[in-house]
């Protein structure tokens, strides 16, 4: 496999990742019904999440690879079951902040990774691209960091 083929498939990857986590994004969007500022800031994700898989499908064709269907289809289902395992819950809101903080930090992780990738192979669009990815996630990060106190505040006033 060569190094371009190498990062083709880790883009296919990340895809199958934003593919999942917009799935779970929408769960907890509605679980958030209670906190409008926190329910506006993930739909707005989920809007950004959306943008992201357009934008990591289209690295992926630009590189003269395609979207890998099975772990589209496959990611999709995922984020549905997680979606499910918070339900229903007086600290759903602590564990969706738990969770969506993780995954942001995945994400955040995912992508450092394919912008060095990219790099590598010279593919400084590709970088470019990446980098416009990983600065939503980081202010997603920011964002769940400064919520998180408050859920936890609130679910334990409510226990």
């Amino acid at each position: 496999m060569s190094s371009r083929d190498q990062l083709i498939t880790w883009l296919n990857d990340a895809y199958a990742m934003e593919q999942a986590l917009e799935e779970t994004l929408r769960g907890h969007a509605k679980d958030a019904k209670d906190e409008p500022d926190v329910q506006a800031r993930i739909e707005q994700h989920i809007e950004e999440t959306r943008s992201q898989a357009t934008a990591v499908r289209e690295c992926i064709e630009s590189l003269g690879g395609s979207v890998s269907g099975a772990k589209a289809a496959f990611a999709t289902m995922f984020g549905s079951m997680q979606g499910l395992a918070n339900k229903p819950m007086g600290d759903t809101m602590v564990k969706n902040a738990i969770a969506d903080y993780a995954a942001e930090h995945f994400e955040i992780a995912t992508y450092r990774a394919l912008i060095d990738a990219a790099n590598e192979v010279g593919e400084q669009e590709v970088s470019r691209r990446l980098t416009e990815i990983l600065r939503q996630e980081e202010e997603m990060a920011r964002f769940l960091e400064q919520k998180l106190p408050g859920a936890v505040k609130g679910a334990l006033a409510s226990a």
